[in-house]
């Protein structure tokens, strides 16, 4: 068993180290630069000729490809940090909700009209709002937590077991899988409903029920496993109920992905400050437990 573990964790180790991640890297960007360019000259096609009218759309809409794909590589970062700490895994969790939100500007704005004059009461301004003061709040309280995780890293770092880190390795490359087969099926899925879309003249399909919806109702089962199996090695009251506060904003931000605004934002609100109230708390005893064995 021992044999097995090491050996997952060498195969890990060898495929995403530095030097290969940033290749996928390069490699994500130039497909986002090409996909950005071939939407942008089917906007082209769709807005001059009427053999392809079913393509009119404005060109800001072709913004919302790129960032499409700079998304799913922080998801593939979010899959491999997984060896790491639970309170970076659980930070990274937090940029990319915050990047989707970001996204859904992208995706709005190009449905609002910018030839007739912007009204406070237009529901397509409203949701832009929506769109840039939660990411800005999501962004202060990125910025929050990885602060207080900062402060108090020395504190997170413990002695785990090879075997336990090990495990998580394998958890990764599992999740890399299934990141892989999420990944086509989610986009063919998304593709025919696309082109339904075009035909009946209908609005886009949203990409987050599609893709992150199943994506992070995966990741719940993850945390719920690593927080299982991290009893074998540590098992604490307090490190349970951070852990268990981290699982709950990730249930929060699977909710979100299915929920219309502004409810969507104020519940992924609540479990970004749920989880940084949980994380200072148990960072504030033990400091308070260190100074006291001092």
């Amino acid at each position: 068993m021992n044999s097995l573990l090491q050996n997952s964790g060498n195969y890990f180790d060898k495929f995403f180290n530095a030097k290969n991640v940033r290749k996928i890297e390069l490699l994500i960007l130039r497909v986002a630069v090409f996909a950005f360019l071939f939407h942008l000259g089917l906007i082209f096609l769709g807005n001059n000729f009427n053999y392809f009218k079913n393509l009119q759309h404005s060109y800001l809409k072709a913004i919302y490809t790129p960032f499409s794909f700079i998304l799913f590589y922080e998801v593939f970062l979010l899959v491999i940090i997984i060896p790491k700490s639970i309170s970076e895994f659980i930070g990274k969790q937090f940029e990319v909700i915050t990047l989707i939100t970001l996204r859904s500007f992208f995706h709005d704005i190009a449905d609002l009209d910018l030839k007739n004059s912007i009204n406070i009461n237009n529901p397509e301004f409203i949701s832009l709002l929506y769109d840039l003061i939660a990411s800005l709040i999501m962004l202060s309280l990125t910025i929050l937590y990885y602060k207080i995780y900062q402060n108090n890293r020395k504190s997170e770092i413990v002695n785990e077991l090879n075997d336990f880190i090990n495990i998580k390795k394998i958890v990764s490359l599992s999740m890399i899988l299934i990141l892989f087969l999420l990944s086509i099926s989610s986009l063919f899925v998304w593709g025919t409903e696309m082109l339904d879309a075009l035909k009946l003249k209908q609005n886009y399909p949203n990409p987050n029920t599609v893709f992150y919806a199943d994506f992070f109702s995966i990741m719940i089962f993850v945390d719920v496993l690593l927080l299982i199996i991290s009893f074998i090695y540590h098992f604490s009251f307090f490190t349970i109920f951070r852990n268990a506060s981290f699982i709950i904003t990730t249930i929060l931000m699977r909710m979100s992905l299915t929920i219309e605004k502004p409810m969507n934002y104020i519940i992924i609100l609540i479990g970004f400050l749920f989880s940084i109230i949980s994380f200072y708390l148990y960072s504030l005893r033990n400091t308070s437990n260190k100074n006291l064995t001092k």
